[in-house]
């Protein structure tokens, strides 16, 4: 049971770590755009 639990909490964590890493590439992304405007 405590076990199925933990897994289910690490895929969450997973996952948000994932989405996390998605934010900081597009804001990598924008900053890049920025930068070759200026």
């Amino acid at each position: 049971m405590s076990k199925q639990k933990k897994h289910e909490r690490h895929k969450e964590l997973d996952r948000r770590r994932k989405r996390r890493k998605e934010r900081l590439k597009e804001r990598v992304r924008q900053a890049i755009a920025a930068a070759k405007k200026a």
